[in-house]
């Protein structure tokens, strides 16, 4: 072994986080990768809290910053996003900070555009979305703590493919239970936001308040909806802004709380 490789592997184990720590997965499509615009964080927002970490898409380990999704190094293309930005992950992180001392570690798993049936565990090769996402949940280390699932958007352009959604989304939350060895997982997701409105949009995404509609009535124990009604979104009426995202976050990280004084 070369001198150049023991020294990046001591570099590493150095700048893993050596102390107890909540880690989180925040996986979905888009809207969990973020959309909304980098420029429209402020200062604060900008700076990093030692005490929330990344474990990056690089395998990386660094201060929390947005994009938290950044394919820059990716290790497994399958889940690559590089459109990522302002997401609800570091809101919610924050937010859980607040009312709390323990250190957090978030591992984006977000993949733009991709469909429930993307995600669902046929393998758990790191060449696909559960597999990779698994894969770096656990070398993450430390307690998982929570999922924070954001996705449903695809699945409007097929009425059939709608309707399975609630099966699909069961099917995956038992999976990373069962493979992450915790059967009380809190797993918190995201109402996709309002139907678009522009021209040809109906046609585009005929089952959008079908799959609204299925997605509020799922009941599985230990998880709980968030909605984003009336939140801002983007001129494409499709991504969150960056003020949407800030709002979103915390609404998170509340839900998240309940649930995890529920389902210890």
């Amino acid at each position: 072994m070369s001198w150049g490789v023991i020294l990046a592997s001591l570099a590493a184990v150095a700048a893993t986080p050596a102390v107890a720590q909540d880690v989180y997965i925040l996986a979905g499509q888009s809207n969990m990768s973020g959309r909304g615009a980098l420029a429209e964080l402020t200062e604060d927002e900008r700076a990093a809290d030692p005490a929330i970490q990344l474990y990056g898409n690089d395998g990386q380990w660094r201060p929390a910053r947005d994009p938290l999704d950044d394919a820059t190094g990716q290790v497994d293309a399958v889940s690559a996003d590089t459109k990522a930005a302002v997401g609800p992950g570091l809101f919610f992180a924050r937010s859980l900070r607040a009312r709390s001392r323990r250190p957090i570690v978030l591992v984006p798993c977000a993949k733009g555009g991709s469909t429930l049936a993307q995600w669902l565990p046929a393998s758990v090769g790191r060449d696909t979305l559960y597999g990779s996402c698994l894969a770096r949940a656990r070398a993450a280390g430390g307690r998982i703590a929570g999922i924070l699932w954001y996705q449903g958007e695809s699945d409007t352009r097929d009425a059939a493919v709608a309707r399975g959604w609630a099966i699909g989304f069961g099917t995956l939350v038992s999976a990373f239970r069962r493979d992450l060895a915790a059967p009380r997982l809190p797993v918190v997701f995201v109402r996709i936001a309002d139907a678009p409105a522009g021209a040809g949009d109906a046609e585009r995404y005929p089952a959008w308040r079908l799959v609204q509609s299925i997605q509020s009535r799922v009941r599985i124990d230990c998880t709980a909806m968030v909605r984003t009604d009336g939140l801002p979104r983007l001129p494409d009426d499709l991504h969150l802004t960056t003020p949407a995202q800030r709002t979103l976050g915390p609404r998170v990280a509340d839900a998240m709380r309940v649930l995890q004084r529920r389902c210890r």
